[in-house]
């Protein structure tokens, strides 16, 4: 299937040590890309060279059949939503939205057009509101109907819930989901938060050092990392290196480095044997660090009265996940 939106070898070259790419990643038609990574990892980079803010040293971009390499921001139809949302204050909500539609084909069709946009984000009526008077959820409805309105080809968002408490965050970014499939749009959007990548992308890319390390879908980046970052940067993670003792019984070899889930750990009546040193309760079940005979700190997830601080326990992998040591 050709991809509706292609970053085909796209590289940017920033300093001798500053780069981001080669890039080769597809987007199909109405699917929603999640780009995830650390600070400096590049991947708002990524979204300005789409978006034509930058431009690349090599390589294509593609949208719907079409090279838009050369083509200047204003006709690539790319909508994007800032971290910021950059509504003008000086601009009610309708004003806001309009912002971004040009010759209207009639007199109404923008003002008709605003109107539609805000109904879809749950915003109908809205029109002549002050921005300041808006919640943050609101204000990030608001800009991702001023995207919407001019009807992109392609969604771009950067960190778009990142200005929101963690409550209202966890609500909004399920109604976006919803509403960005309801509108059927490909969406490229940016988050250094995992649970915010798995709960909004249909697909995760992780990016580290302006390299694409993986392109899955969660539970395979989660379960079948193909690096050891992917590994440790995606879900809580243990990491024993090859040598000691530790590593010896969980199966490592020299040169190797096993990665333990938490929840891949368990309390048993042999094993690696271990202190635990903190519990902390979350309900349903609690994270036990144990130190070892070594003094490594292994994190267990456990039920809530598995163990109690001070105990002397033995732990035993359920799975683990092995990688070559990586060489500086």
């Amino acid at each position: 299937m050709t991809p509706f939106v292609l970053l085909d070898g796209v590289h940017k070259q920033w300093s001798p040590t500053v780069r981001v790419g080669p890039l080769l990643l597809g987007i199909p038609r109405g699917e929603i890309v999640a780009l995830l990574g650390p600070s400096g990892s590049g991947k708002t980079t990524v979204l300005r060279l789409l978006a034509g803010f930058e431009a690349p040293d090599a390589g294509r971009l593609v949208i719907d059949g079409e090279d838009v390499t050369a083509v200047p921001p204003a006709r690539r139809r790319c909508g994007m939503v800032f971290q910021h949302y950059a509504l003008f204050p000086h601009l009610d909500v309708g004003g806001n939205v309009a912002f971004g539609l040009k010759g209207s084909p009639e007199p109404g069709a923008a003002g008709q057009k605003v109107a539609e946009v805000l109904a879809l984000v749950g915003l109908a009526g809205f029109e002549g509101r002050k921005v300041q008077e808006l919640s943050g959820g609101q204000q990030q409805r608001v800009a991702l109907a001023r995207a919407l309105a001019p009807e992109p080809r392609v969604l771009l968002l950067d960190e778009p819930l990142s200005n929101l408490d963690p409550t209202l965050r966890e609500r909004t970014r399920r109604e976006l989901r919803a509403l960005i499939k309801r509108v059927g749009i490909t969406t490229l959007f940016v988050t250094h938060e995992q649970e915010e990548a798995f709960d909004l992308g249909d697909r995760v890319a992780v990016l580290n050092d302006g390299r694409l390390e993986q392109v899955g879908a969660a539970d395979e980046l989660y379960e079948r990392p193909a690096s050891l970052f992917v590994a440790t940067f995606v879900g809580r993670a243990n990491v024993v290196r090859g040598g000691g003792a530790t590593a010896r019984a969980l199966g490592a070899h020299d040169g190797e480095v096993l990665v333990v889930r938490p929840e891949r750990l368990r309390f048993a009546d042999a094993g690696v044997p271990g202190t635990v040193r903190e519990r902390r309760y979350t309900g349903a079940a609690a994270f036990y660090q144990v130190e070892t005979e070594r003094g490594e700190r292994l994190e267990v997830l456990a039920g809530p009265e598995a163990a109690r601080v001070g105990d002397r326990v033995y732990l035993e992998p359920a799975g683990v996940l092995t990688f070559p040591e990586e060489r500086a």
